[in-house]
């Protein structure tokens, strides 16, 4: 069944915003410990000599591959990887945090991350990365009727209440409140240098149709007839009984790499600045035995983090 997303601002006083980051740091610790915990159990199945032979083993016949991937999978099974293990083990963290973080939420943390082993087994996933600080921005529920909740124009969560801003003047916002909701998820952008909140509902059913403002007429009409569609790695081309057009997927995406290395550059001469005893002569990071390099991050260093 389809389902569409809608965001909207949230109203939201200091104090809710303290409790909401702070949810968000449990959130990434969670993350991190499941990280740490599958990570246990996956490096011990790789070491394993049948794991290791059952993969080298897969060919292009699709039907001899059938009953090594039955193999496959039951090993992963056995060493907890697996999407039900994952609920298992995130079960076990939750609950030293349901003050903050209800069963629910915890368990689609523990769903994202068994999105990653996927694509690690099964996709172009090369490697399952921890978190760092300031990069676990969403948290969201599995349905609308327990933990993250909208009614009544607010979003509900242990114990938080906070306002949704919606225009019903709007005709798309106001057509999208008569859909059913699926689930919600709170998210925190980082905008002109502060957090900014907002809840992304997800509805069930098709999106409203758009409405031009200014005319009131429909903005896409929905045609009749066949289309061929041929998606590429940078393009895509459309071709019907009326028209063919080759168009440039994400033409508006912006290019910021060049702008995420001057940052970096400035995040390590800060860094470099700010601990001069971490460092070797020769500029490489001093090693401590076992122990972690203590850093200490100036309040540029943050903003440039953030950024």
């Amino acid at each position: 069944m389809a389902n569409f997303i809608v965001e909207f601002p949230l109203k939201t006083e200091k104090y809710q915003e303290d409790i909401l980051n702070k949810r968000f740091e449990i959130g990434r610790h969670i993350y991190n410990s499941l990280v740490n915990v599958t990570q246990k159990h996956y490096k011990e199945m790789i070491k394993t000599k049948k794991y290791r032979t059952l993969l080298s083993s897969l060919t292009g016949n699709k039907k001899s591959n059938k009953e090594i991937w039955k193999q496959i999978n039951d090993i992963r099974k056995q060493y907890g990887m697996s999407e039900y293990s994952f609920h298992e083990d995130v079960k076990q963290m939750q609950k030293y945090f349901k003050s903050n973080i209800d069963s629910f939420t915890a368990q689609k943390i523990a769903i994202e991350l068994w999105k990653s082993y996927d694509k690690l087994f099964y996709g172009n996933g090369k490697k399952v990365y921890y978190k760092k600080y300031g990069e676990f921005n969403s948290l969201e529920g599995k349905s609308n009727t327990t933990g993250i909740r909208f009614k009544d124009d607010m979003i509900t969560w242990n114990g938080l209440k906070i306002p949704v801003v919606i225009d019903y003047d709007n005709y798309y916002e106001y057509q999208a409140m008569q859909s059913k909701i699926c689930y919600n998820r709170i998210v925190r952008k980082y905008v002109r240098n502060k957090y900014k909140y907002y809840v992304q509902i997800v509805w069930k059913g098709n999106p409203p149709v758009k409405i031009d403002t200014d005319t009131g007429e429909m903005k896409h009409y929905i045609g009749k007839g066949d289309i061929g569609i041929d998606i590429g790695t940078r393009t895509i081309a459309i071709s019907s009984k009326s028209d063919v057009k080759i168009l440039e997927l994400a033409d508006r995406v912006e290019n910021i790499e060049n702008q995420k290395e001057k940052l970096l550059r400035k995040m390590d001469r800060s860094r470099r600045v700010t601990n001069p005893n971490n460092y070797n002569e020769d500029g490489t990071i001093k090693k401590q035995g076992n122990k972690k390099v203590a850093w200490i991050q100036s309040n540029h260093y943050m903003k440039y983090q953030k950024e």
